[in-house]
């Protein structure tokens, strides 16, 4: 995620994205949000339940703070992993991390999402997997002119 959303749900939620600052000894956090941008209104959303549900109805202390620990994805989905959640706040939790399946990482549409067939396993969108699959027939074609002036280089190097 970009740092600007990130620094905002940073400041929107600081009790549930209080580790932040701490050391990688201590937590995940510290590497920040490692999602793409997509999947921001899906976590505003998600971080806003959780908070209101703490405020809201702590009364009697069955909604401890949830601190989120590590916020990622993998294997094309939303994982928020965190410390003091209860049950229902689980439920919560794992809901949004189904939907993330179905919501483009990138662009957060959820119009024509598919997870990707090859490598690393992402949600996207069909526009975002079209510009995806360039990026990486580009990033082939560099690579693949790179290694053969290293050939070069080492076959004149060797003679």
């Amino acid at each position: 995620m970009n740092a600007k959303l990130q620094k905002k749900l940073y400041e929107k939620y600081p009790k549930i994205f209080q580790q932040k600052d701490m050391s990688p000894r201590e937590t995940c956090m510290c590497w920040g949000i490692a999602t793409g941008d997509g999947w921001y209104w899906l976590l505003d959303h998600l971080c806003a339940s959780l908070q209101f549900n703490t405020d809201e109805n702590n009364r009697d202390g069955r909604y401890p703070q949830v601190v989120a620990t590590q916020v990622k994805e993998k294997f094309g989905g939303l994982r928020f992993y965190t410390a003091g959640a209860n049950e229902k706040q689980d439920a919560v939790i794992n809901f949004c991390c189904a939907l993330s399946y179905h919501i483009c990482e990138e662009c957060g549409s959820i119009e024509h999402v598919r997870q990707t067939d090859r490598g690393w396993i992402r949600t996207l969108c069909r526009k975002c997997y079209r510009k995806a699959k360039c990026m990486n027939i580009l990033y082939k074609i560099k690579r693949f002119f790179r290694l053969t002036k290293i050939t070069q280089f080492v076959r004149k190097f060797n003679k």
